[in-house]
């Protein structure tokens, strides 16, 4: 086993695409979510999955009556502008 490996460290290839960075991640290090969040810490750069959103309270009730076997689906990922636009409804 190498010495990256028991550190839990990868090597992280960057690259550039348009005015922005990019990282690709090995195998080791994905994460198993549409979108992460990302800070930092001095030099080191945190990711993480994003939570997802739930559906605003009475979203699907606005609608009227649903039947028994109404299931919503799964929350959509957060998206800034879509989340402040539902927070304001």
């Amino acid at each position: 086993m190498t010495l990256a490996k028991k550190l839990s460290e990868f090597p992280v290839k960057l690259f550039k695409h348009g005015g922005s960075q990019a990282a690709r991640l090995p195998k080791e290090l994905r994460i198993d979510a549409p979108e992460a969040i990302g800070h930092r810490e001095g030099d080191v750069i945190i990711l993480r999955p994003a939570p997802m959103s739930t559906w605003p309270k009475g979203y699907w009730e606005s609608f009227g009556p649903v039947g028994d076997d109404f299931t919503a689906p799964e929350p959509l990922p957060p998206t800034p502008h879509r989340d402040v636009v539902l927070e304001e409804l």
